[in-house]
């Protein structure tokens, strides 16, 4: 993954709303975008603009289902950010967090 493509899926993942929601697909196969809009505290507008962020990103499918759609994880890219922040973290030393 290059920088670029890991700034922007860091981007999308930058607002506990998108995690939220991610959380949510993730404990199921694919989910109804009405139980993404009774699940979080936020007007539905807005929360189709974070599911818009998160498509953007490619981390998240939408299909049309009926009238609704249905939103499942695009797994590929979040364990890309995975490899590359395991890569990163291997590649350079690290601190302990503590003064020197």
């Amino acid at each position: 993954m290059d920088d670029d493509r890991m700034a922007e899926t860091g981007r999308a993942l930058a607002h506990p709303a998108r995690i939220r929601i991610l959380h949510l697909l993730a404990a199921q196969d694919a989910c109804m975008g009405g139980e993404i809009f009774d699940e979080i505290p936020l007007a539905q507008s807005t929360i189709s603009q974070h599911i818009a962020v998160l498509k953007a990103a490619g981390l998240v499918h939408a299909t049309p289902q009926g009238t609704g759609m249905l939103y499942c994880i695009t797994a590929e890219p979040l364990g890309e950010l995975a490899r590359a922040l395991d890569a990163l973290v291997a590649a350079h030393p690290t601190c302990s967090g503590e003064d020197a």
